[in-house]
């Protein structure tokens, strides 16, 4: 403990150091899974997909990013907040462009998508941690770019643009 201490002051420095880590983390993947160069379905897959292989590549980062999402009466939280919101903006931009592209519905409300499909992000992960099998994993998953998507389960993706 004591070499703790010759980096960080107190443990709310320790705190900070970690969660600025997730959160670079957790920015990082969203926006590299997102990116404008792939198709829209793919992107929104990537980004599950990653999910699932960093919780069990990177359990550590992953647990924390889970135990941060429910400290609700944390002082950390407005930070999750935060976090979140830049999140959502990343997801919503895709799926707008999804709009422009004309492979996604243009009733779809990005900003329920993009919050309910970030939220499956968490379900991939604890789905990893609980042992599920690929398959599970993959019908999740499929789910999940389906529902983002304004796509009924079982539609066809659409094709590459």
């Amino acid at each position: 403990m004591p070499a703790v201490h010759s980096y960080f002051r107190t443990r709310d420095d320790l705190v900070a150091a970690v969660l600025g880590e997730v959160e670079t983390y957790l920015i990082g993947i969203v926006s590299r899974s997102l990116d404008d160069a792939r198709p829209v379905h793919e992107a929104i897959e990537a980004l599950a997909v990653n999910f699932s292989r960093d919780a069990k590549e990177k359990p550590d980062m992953i647990k924390v990013w889970l135990d941060w999402s429910t400290g609700v009466r944390a002082d950390v939280w407005p930070r999750y907040m935060d976090m979140l919101e830049r999140l959502h903006g990343i997801a919503e931009k895709v799926l707008e462009r999804g709009k422009r592209e004309g492979v996604i519905p243009p009733v779809l409300n990005v900003k329920a998508a993009a919050r309910t499909y970030l939220g499956g992000g968490h379900t991939v992960a604890l789905m990893q941690f609980s042992g599920a099998t690929p398959p599970e994993i993959d019908a999740v998953i499929g789910h999940l770019v389906r529902t983002a998507m304004g796509i009924g389960p079982g539609a066809p993706l659409p094709a590459a643009g």
